[in-house]
């Protein structure tokens, strides 16, 4: 067996061998400004969706500003008619029921006024960078058919030259590619240097636009939430309400008279007679002390009982509020859209920033295309 000379063996072994490391570092470039496209096209589609869905922040505001005022309302409510001996004790146990469950409506409530400060200056944002997103979308598209032209391009020149025998022909074209790939790999390098940065930061943004996503999505199960509330709060507001007019109702009892004196020709005479009544309001009633006779103090409850028994026999003092576990969603959403812009939306300028960048890869990319073909062209010429 013959000894093989190991300065041939490695003069094949560097054969063209910036360009082959030319090809790897762009395939590894055009790999990274994919997945840049595929991140941008959805981090877009996330703002798309942050976008529409925000808007039901303002609903979810406007609900719990209307629950905090109808908790307001039951509980005045309830301690107005909680003198009414026959509901006293339940109606005071309500109130404190309903005391308990405003608090966390509160709070939720403050933070909800924080997140509505912040959410029009966002959506305002994300409409800002919608045109410059679907720039640079179409940008990374055309770089990236370049990118793919550049690795058919050069891999068939490679192709042509490895199949060309062994002469000065093979050689200078050798150098040609060579000298060529030196040139602008470099270039390359330098690029995906700053492309891999910005992916590292779209990637984050990305991430934090996905939190911000789910957190508004949420908003959906709290107003649901809120409006359970609601549809148990309001009939009983419009119950005690019903209990509150009650009370301002007029009793009117008689409790004597005397006789009507008419007069014909200046003589006085009986022609009928003027009852007198006493008059108080249930509310009066019920709170007692009154200076009235036992018997028309039975008159005077009798006639109560007639108005407000059928009243609080439509009442429905126990009652269950559904739970709003949704409330935190609120506090998870301020936190995250208070960064917002800087994680999310700055990002994206900054990208946009960089175009410059990405046009003049562009450029040579197309430049170094029509170098490769020239020197393709010149090795098929010799397979001819």
């Amino acid at each position: 067996m013959g000894i093989v000379n190991p300065q041939i063996t490695d003069a094949v072994a560097m054969t063209m061998a910036q360009a082959n490391k030319l090809m790897h570092d762009v395939s590894t470039t055009e790999s990274h400004t994919a997945k840049l496209e595929s991140d941008v096209k959805s981090l877009d589609q996330e703002l798309q969706t942050i976008n529409s869905d925000l808007a039901i922040s303002k609903k979810i505001n406007t609900a719990l500003k209307d629950l905090d005022s109808g908790l307001n309302e039951a509980v005045e409510l309830l301690e107005v008619v909680s003198i009414i001996p026959e509901i006293g004790a339940e109606a005071s146990e309500l109130k404190n029921v309903l005391s308990t469950f405003k608090k966390p409506v509160d709070e939720a409530l403050s933070v909800s006024n924080k997140v509505e400060k912040v959410v029009s200056p966002i959506r305002n944002g994300i409409q800002k960078v919608e045109p410059k997103v679907a720039q640079v979308d179409q940008l990374l598209l055309k770089l990236m058919n370049a990118e793919n032209q550049f690795i058919t391009t050069l891999g068939s020149a490679i192709h042509c030259i490895n199949a060309l025998p062994d002469a000065s022909i093979k050689s200078g074209l050798e150098n040609q590619l060579d000298n060529a790939s030196s040139k602008v790999d470099p270039v390359v390098l330098k690029f995906d240097n700053v492309q891999v940065q910005i992916l590292n930061t779209i990637g984050k943004a990305q991430e934090e636009a996905e939190n911000v996503k789910h957190l508004v999505m949420g908003l959906v199960s709290l107003q649901n939430q809120i409006n359970a509330v609601m549809n148990v709060l309001n009939p009983l507001i419009s119950q005690l309400n019903a209990v509150k007019r009650v009370l301002s109702h007029t009793i009117r009892v008689p409790y004597g008279g005397y006789p009507k004196i008419c007069h014909k020709w200046g003589v006085p005479y009986p022609c009928g007679w003027h009852t007198v009544y006493f008059s108080f309001s249930v509310e009066q009633i019920i709170k007692g002390g009154l200076s009235v006779i036992g018997p028309v103090m039975d008159l005077l409850n009798k006639a109560m009982s007639a108005v407000l028994d059928p009243i609080l026999k439509a009442l429905h003092l126990n009652i269950h509020l559904p739970s709003i576990p949704g409330l935190s969603i609120l506090s998870d959403l301020s936190e995250e859209l208070s960064s917002f812009a800087n994680e999310v939306l700055q990002p994206i300028d900054d990208l946009v920033g960089q175009l410059g960048v990405f046009e003049d890869i562009y450029k040579n990319v197309e430049s170094f295309i029509q170098e490769v073909e020239s020197i393709n062209k010149a090795c098929t010429i010799q397979h001819k």
